[in-house]
C-alpha cells in the first residue's frame, strides 16, 4: 500500500472520477450506485489493477458486513446457532458459503494477475507488488497473499462511499457551504477536475471531508476491541475479555472540542479560535489518524486510500454539480393538509415518495436495507408506507414531525451510511458537463473503462456452491 501511495495511487481515483460524474449526469437518481461504484472500482484497480470485478467486490463487502455486524447475521444475535450442524443452522450454512465464495474470488483474482504478469501486461496493483517479490512478505503460502490483498479490497469497497453520501446529505441541509467549496475549487482548479497535487491548496475541501466524518461518523460505534486484562474506569470494573466499543458518535460530540456539535460546520477546522483549528493549512485539516480509523495496533491500514478517494471524489462532485434539496409540491400539500407541517419540517424523502411514485424493481440496496429499521427513520415499515395515500395521511397524523430528523436516516450495519433520499443534482454549467463527457469518451477509447463482469454464472450462482448470498 505504501508503494501505491508513493505512485499517487496510480491516478486510479482521478480516472474513475470521470466515469462517476458521467453516471451522475445520466442517472442522478442512482447516485448511491455511482458513488459506491466509484469507490469499488478504485479499490478494485488498486487491489488487482482492473475494475471489472467491482460489482463482485461490493457484494463481497456487503456480505462480510452482514457477517460481522451485531445487527447483521442472525448468528450474531443467537451465537449458539453457529455451533449447530450446517443443515440445522441456516445462518451457519450461509456464512460457510459466504466464506467459500470469498476465498474462490480471491484466488481467481490472484490467478488473473499472475497470468497478466507472465504476459508482461499486468497494471500496477497491490497484488502485482506482492507477486513481484513474494519472499519479502514472509507469507507461508500463496493463499495468504490472496487474502492480504483481497481483504484490503473488501475493506475499501463500500466504506469510503459513506462519507461521500453524507456529503450530499450535508449540502442539502447546510447549503451555505457549497458555494464556499466551489469558490475554492474554481480558484485552484479552474476549468479542470481536482488532482492529487491540489491537496495543499484545498483546505476547505479537506475541512468539509473531515466534518463529514465527524458529523455523521460512518463507524458510529467505533471498531470494537477486547480487553487483555482486567481494568477499571470511573469506578466500574471491566473484566478481561470484555468487548469495548469506543463510541465514536459521542467522541465526535464532545462539547469542549466540538462546540455546537450537532451542526455541520466545516469552518470549525479552518477558522482560528475553534478548538479543532490547526496549522499549517497546507496539511491540516486531515482525516489521517482521526479516531474513525481506529486505535493502536488496530489502526486502519487504508486510511490514505480513503483520504485520496474522498479528496478526488467529493472534490469532483462539488466542482461539477450544484446540490440542493428536492421540494415535492404534491407531497408538501399532503403533509400540510395532514398535520399542518411547514416546509422546513421534513421526514425521510424515500419513505414519502413511496406514497406518490410508481413502484420500481428493487435494487440490491433495497433488498439489503428493507430488513432493518433505522435511527431517525419514519417510524413505520416500508410495507406499511407503500399503502394508499389515505393510509399515508393516517400514518403521518400519529407522529410529531419535530422529533424526526431526516439527516439521521442511516443504515444500522457496522458501517453506517445515509439511506437513499431525493435531492437535486444539476451540472453547474454545460461547459463542465461537456468537458467531463469528452474526458470520459477519451478514456473509453484508450481502454480505461471496462464493463463489470459476473463470476458465478446464471442468477449469480443461485443454488451453486459459490455465489451471492441472500442479503
Amino acid at each position: 500500500m505504501r508503494e501505491s501511495e508513493k505512485a499517487v495511487f496510480h491516478r486510479y481515483p482521478e480516472i474513475e472520477a470521470k466515469r462517476m460524474l458521467v453516471e451522475l449526469l445520466d442517472e442522478p437518481d442512482r447516485y448511491n450506485h455511482a458513488l459506491e461504484s466509484f469507490v469499488a472500482r478504485v479499490t478494485c484497480r488498486l487491489a488487482w489493477g482492473r475494475s471489472e470485478a467491482s460489482d463482485e467486490l461490493k457484494q463481497r463487502a456487503r456480505e462480510l458486513l452482514i457477517g460481522v455486524s451485531p445487527t447483521g447475521a442472525f448468528g450474531n444475535k443467537l451465537p449458539f446457532l453457529m455451533a449447530l450442524p450446517d443443515w440445522l443452522s441456516p445462518p451457519k450454512s450461509w456464512e460457510r458459503r459466504r466464506a467459500r465464495t470469498e476465498r474462490s474470488f480471491f484466488e481467481i483474482m490472484q490467478g488473473e494477475v499472475e497470468k497478466d504478469a507472465r504476459e508482461k501486461k499486468a497494471p500496477q496493483s497491490w497484488m502485482k507488488i506482492f507477486l513481484d517479490s513474494r519472499s519479502k512478505w514472509g507469507f507461508q503460502y500463496e493463499l495468504e497473499g490472496a487474502y492480504a490483498v483481497g481483504m484490503h479490497g473488501i475493506a475499501g469497497a463500500l466504506t469510503i462511499a459513506a462519507p461521500m453520501q453524507t456529503f450530499c446529505l450535508a449540502m442539502c441541509f447546510y447549503p451555505q457551504y457549497l458555494p464556499m467549496l466551489q469558490e475554492e475549487l474554481d480558484r485552484v482548479c479552474g476549468d479542470r477536475l481536482p488532482v492529487a497535487e491540489d491537496r495543499p491548496n484545498l483546505p476547505f475541501l479537506r475541512a468539509v471531508i473531515r466534518e463529514c466524518l465527524r458529523w455523521r461518523p460512518p463507524v458510529p460505534t467505533g471498531i470494537p476491541h477486547a480487553l487483555t486484562q482486567d481494568d477499571e474506569y470511573d469506578g466500574c470494573h471491566i473484566p478481561k475479555g470484555s468487548v469495548v466499543h469506543p463510541l465514536e458518535w459521542a467522541v465526535a460530540r464532545d462539547p469542549s472540542m466540538f462546540p455546537d456539535s450537532e451542526a455541520f460546520n466545516p469552518l470549525r477546522w479552518v477558522e482560528p479560535g475553534w478548538p479543532t483549528y490547526q496549522e499549517p493549512l497546507t496539511q491540516f485539516p486531515t482525516i489521517i489518524n482521526c479516531s474513525q480509523f481506529g486505535y493502536g495496533r488496530r489502526l486502519c491500514q487504508g486510511q490514505t486510500v480513503a483520504d485520496e478517494d474522498l479528496l478526488i471524489g467529493i472534490g469532483s462532485i462539488a466542482w461539477m454539480f450544484n446540490i440542493s434539496r428536492e421540494h415535492d409540491s404534491a407531497m408538501s400539500s399532503v403533509i400540510s393538509n395532514s398535520i399542518g407541517m411547514n416546509e422546513k419540517a421534513f421526514i425521510s424523502q424515500e419513505e414519502l415518495n413511496l406514497a406518490v411514485e410508481e413502484p420500481r424493481p428493487p435494487t440490491m440496496e433495497d433488498v439489503l436495507l428493507s430488513k432493518y429499521t433505522y435511527p431517525g427513520a419514519f417510524p413505520s415499515s416500508h410495507k406499511e408506507v407503500k399503502g394508499k395515500l389515505t393510509d399515508q395521511r393516517k400514518e403521518l397524523s400519529k407522529f410529531d414531525p419535530a422529533n424526526i430528523d431526516p439527516t439521521l436516516d442511516f443504515s444500522t450495519l457496522l458501517i453506517a451510511k445515509p439511506l437513499p433520499f431525493k435531492f437535486e443534482l444539476q451540472p453547474r454549467d454545460k461547459e463542465r458537463a461537456e468537458r467531463v463527457r469528452n474526458l470520459f469518451q477519451e478514456g473509453r477509447e484508450k481502454g480505461d473503462y471496462t464493463e463489470s463482469r459476473e463470476f458465478w454464472g446464471e442468477n449469480q450462482g443461485k443454488g451453486k456452491p459459490c455465489g451471492w448470498g441472500k442479503v
